[in-house]
């Protein structure tokens, strides 16, 4: 047998994939059992019985087939409905919530990041939909905490910005044509397994990311930094490099 990564033996090791999609079609294979675990994850851990806010205690709850579009759960006591998807970034979709599980799949496991058209491929939805999904997802899911980092916490900066030979020659003789110059400067910390921050900064100076990370990380976490200088104060500030 090849060998394979510790999370999945059967995975090759050079797999950086902590979820392939056979096993995301496996555990999420239509839009039932995307409600089905939306429902236990918010109101129902065993799947059966909840917290009814009208009986003000835990009853056991029924899904009755309707004609609605989302299918709620009543409480066999007092007939009173529950909607796992209220109060979410599925309310009044009318896209199914297998394709908003898809998405947000591809989102969280593409690792330079995917586009609304891209996603408009992967969906089989117009690119208006598409894009909308994408933009939920970035604004209400994956929004950056502003709690501070600890453990262990990676950082990196890099350039973001479209290639000089694609640039007008003007502009391209104006900025050098080569290297970063006209592309916007982007610094990231990660704590593993953990929380983001992401931020757009001027430059990559050192007296312009020293406080983002004086800011966000906690003396006590151990950073991980490529070798460039401007990460070299780290004991100055009491961050262990």
């Amino acid at each position: 047998m090849p060998p394979g990564n510790r999370n999945n033996p059967k995975r090759a090791a050079s797999s950086e994939s902590q979820y392939s999609l056979v096993e995301f079609m496996r555990e999420y294979p239509d839009d039932a059992t995307c409600l089905e675990t939306l429902w236990s994850k918010r109101y129902s851990p065993d799947g059966e019985h909840a917290d009814c806010p009208k009986c003000e205690t835990v009853r056991p709850f029924k899904r009755y087939e309707t004609g609605q579009q989302r299918q709620s759960w009543t409480c066999t006591a007092c007939g009173h409905h529950l909607h796992p998807t209220a109060g979410t970034i599925f309310h009044k979709s009318s896209t199914s919530l297998h394709l908003w599980y898809y998405a947000m799949y591809l989102m969280t496991s593409t690792r330079c990041g995917i586009s609304a058209k891209q996603l408009e491929r992967e969906l089989g939805v117009t690119y208006k939909t598409a894009w909308r999904i994408a933009k939920v997802i970035r604004a209400e899911l994956m929004e950056q905490t502003d709690e501070p980092l600890d453990g262990t916490v990676e950082m990196d900066e890099t350039f973001f910005g479209g290639k000089a030979a694609n640039m007008h020659h003007d502009k391209r003789q104006r900025l050098g044509g080569r290297g970063t110059a006209g592309k916007q400067p982007v610094f990231g910390m990660v704590e593993r397994k953990g929380k983001v921050v992401a931020v757009t900064v001027p430059n990559t100076s050192r007296a312009t990311l020293m406080p983002h990370i004086t800011e966000r990380v906690l003396p006590t976490a151990t950073v991980y930094t490529d070798e460039m200088s401007s990460y070299d104060p780290f004991g100055e500030v009491g961050v262990q490099p």
